[in-house]
């Protein structure tokens, strides 16, 4: 297969690893040169007691290319330490789940919504990395800081839906799905480098989770549990990294508690706390280097290397305060607010290995690397300015905000609003002036029964994750590379209500952008990559409409759909001074059907309109794939976590 390169690149005695001494102790020290998927510029870094004499002539090399490693450990975690920071506070400003109710509903009166908020925004963020060099996993004395600035720009969706119990017992209940996406884009900005940095990351980051909320009088505590997939596209043109693909993928927790005090004339001042936990897992990278691509022994040259980071683990605290005023206008009600907050991050630093890998190229060299330790973003404040309106004669609610971020480490801005449409089908008593703690508008008078009968169309919108195994059936090895994205499409089906009994059929199609990658074990040069692009089902439906306009269900049927595996170099195909077999990318695609099971719930917003949340489990099997004429079987299966809105045709 295509490992035959490794035997090829050792007898080919590569020009810059020429048979000369010096050259190959010229190698040994810049072996430490590894790259760690980042920056190619040479950062703001300090030696303190580093003693490298032992290495001889080449320590000078040894100790510039340590510090190489610092910057690049500094700006690759710090690509990632920011984007799972954006991820995990920039909807938070309005809480974990935009959640509305009216004033004064009945006694265990049912409620639902629909919601959808956007947030675009721009980070500065300093992060400072200590190295310490090593050789065969021992250390040398001294150490090396080095401090770079990660600029980052972002933008993205999340819609959810819930469902909600209200005045239980003076408590307004909801609970709910949620799912989106987020893109954003990275570079290294240290300012003052010469030649200027070259590091860029561009990640999708789809996610998917679930969240509840409860409220009483002025006081309100929400919770969400989140899976979120970061899926990296790094490169850094000095140092021979050309759109590599990296997974990474985290679980986050938020909880989040405030009190909406009245404090006279419809102003109001509401102080809150929060948490944000979350670990993130990094797969490990192959990094090609510059040798490769024919650069000569020296300080621009890079060995072949391996990067591992450790686990990310953040917990973000938060205190604020929101204050402002309920303006009412005709049938709307304004209200304006400012907003302040400090965060902490409390976590300490994350921990890498950048190492060498001669063995790639055929030659027994020791292995020298780093351990690398890259500082948190610790503390900073965020000032916040906005508006609310609401309809008081129907269910809409929406606000727009934009906050300002400013610490030791960070600095930016985002600006972030929503829509949310609030249904409740039984008359509200009208109350007293509106609070800005819930949505303050007048109910819908009552609904006649529900039916669930009828023939549907609908579009639904989510997250679409899953696992892979790959066997390579000439060499017995495995990998196992995940793979997410988003998931969007339209379905059609019949619904027919039996007494509280719900059967229906339904047929979708899905397209989705879901990918994902790891290094191959079978050439170190090489990427596998996986790529999923369209899922379709026939699916059978029981639910029960226990609450009427609420139809809990499970389904189950069947699937098709089609993959894509590739063979992608990681020198993206350039001209490299050995042979590598499978350049350009090779792939083969197949059409496989399988299985589905899952449930959801749907609720009946208006007599011919009803949003539903569902997730659903797939298996597509294994199947044969030919890349670059090596056969490999991939056995593929997953989740599919979406929102949907359904319009009835006929009853």
């Amino acid at each position: 297969m295509f490992s035959g390169a490794r035997q090829k690149y050792a007898g080919i005695r590569l020009r810059v690893l020429a048979s000369s001494i010096n050259r190959l102790s010229s190698i040994l020290g810049a072996a430490v040169l590894v790259l760690f998927a980042a920056s190619a510029a040479r950062a703001q870094c300090t030696s303190v007691g580093v003693n490298l004499t032992s290495l001889g002539t080449t320590a000078p090399v040894a100790a510039q290319a340590a510090k190489v490693a610092a910057e690049n450990a500094s700006a690759s975690v710090g690509a990632l330490v920011t984007a799972i920071n954006s991820i995990n506070t920039a909807f938070l400003a309005q809480s974990s789940a935009f959640i509305g109710t009216p004033l004064n509903p009945q006694p265990d009166q049912q409620g639902g919504g629909v919601w959808a908020r956007g947030v675009d925004g721009h980070l500065s963020v300093g992060t400072t990395a200590t190295a310490e060099i090593t050789n065969n996993q021992k250390p040398y004395p001294g150490y090396i800081t080095c401090n770079t600035r990660t600029i980052e720009d972002f933008a993205g969706v999340q819609i959810g839906t819930d469902l909600a119990r209200l005045n239980v017992a003076g408590w307004d209940l909801h609970a709910g799905s949620t799912v989106g996406y987020m893109g954003s884009k990275t570079h290294d900005g240290t300012p003052g480098l010469s030649p200027p940095a070259s590091f860029r990351d561009s990640l999708e980051i789809p996610f998917a989770g679930f969240y509840a909320a409860a409220s009483h009088g002025g006081f309100r505590v929400d919770g969400q549990v989140r899976g979120d997939f970061f899926e990296n596209e790094i490169s850094s043109d000095n140092y021979g990294l050309f759109n590599q693909h990296l997974n990474a993928h985290s679980i986050s927790l938020t909880g989040n508690v405030a009190y909406n005090q009245i404090i006279g004339n419809r102003w109001f001042i509401e102080p809150s706390a929060g948490i944000v936990w979350s670990r993130t897992h990094v797969d490990t990278a192959h990094d090609p280097g510059t040798g490769i691509l024919g650069t000569p022994v020296g300080l621009s040259f890079t060995p072949p290397g391996v990067l591992t980071v450790g686990d990310i683990e953040s917990s973000l605290g938060r205190l604020g305060v929101r204050a402002g005023t309920t303006l009412p206008s005709g049938n709307l009600a304004w209200q304006p607010f400012v907003s302040a907050g400090v965060f902490h991050e409390f976590q300490g630093e994350v921990t890498s290995h950048p190492m060498t890998n001669f063995s790639a190229a055929g030659f027994n060299l020791p292995a020298l690397g780093a351990t690398v330790s890259t500082g948190s973003l610790g503390t900073y404040g965020q000032f916040g300015l906005g508006i609310l309106a609401q309809d008081l004669n129907s269910g809409w609610v929406s606000y727009l905000r934009g906050d300002y971020r400013k610490g030791d480490n960070i600095e930016g801005w985002s600006v972030n609003g929503g829509l949310r449409y609030q249904f409740v089908p039984d008359p509200a008593i009208k109350g007293p002036d509106p609070i800005a703690k819930a949505a303050i508008y007048k109910a819908a008078p009552e609904q006649a029964a529900y039916s669930w009968t009828g023939l549907y169309v609908g579009a639904y919108l989510g997250t679409y994750w899953g696992f892979t195994n790959w066997n390579f059936v000439n060499s017995g090895a495995e990998i196992n590379p995940q793979f997410a994205g988003l998931f969007g499409g339209g379905e059609i089906g019949y619904d027919y209500q039996l007494g509280k009994w719900v059967f229906g059929v339904e047929g979708n199609a899905g397209w989705t952008n879901a990918h994902g990658a790891q290094p191959c074990p079978t050439g170190f040069f090489y990427n596998c990559e996986f790529n999923a692009t369209w899922l379709s089902a026939f699916t059978t439906r029981i639910g029960y409409a226990y609450w009427d306009r609420v139809l809990p269900y499970v389904k189950g049927g069947a699937v098709i759909g089609q993959d894509r595996a590739q063979l992608v170099c990681d020198t993206n195909s350039r001209s490299t001074i050995i042979p590598l077999n499978g350049c350009p990318s090779r792939s083969d695609s197949n059409v496989r059907a399988g299985w589905t099971v899952g449930g959801g719930a749907e609720f009946g917003l208006a007599q011919n309109v009803s949003v539903k949340s569902e997730v659903m489990y797939f298996d597509l099997g294994s199947d044969r794939y030919n890349i670059a004429g090596a056969p490999t079987d991939i056995q593929r299966n997953g989740f599919m976590a979406t929102v949907g809105l359904q319009v009835r045709l006929s009853r």
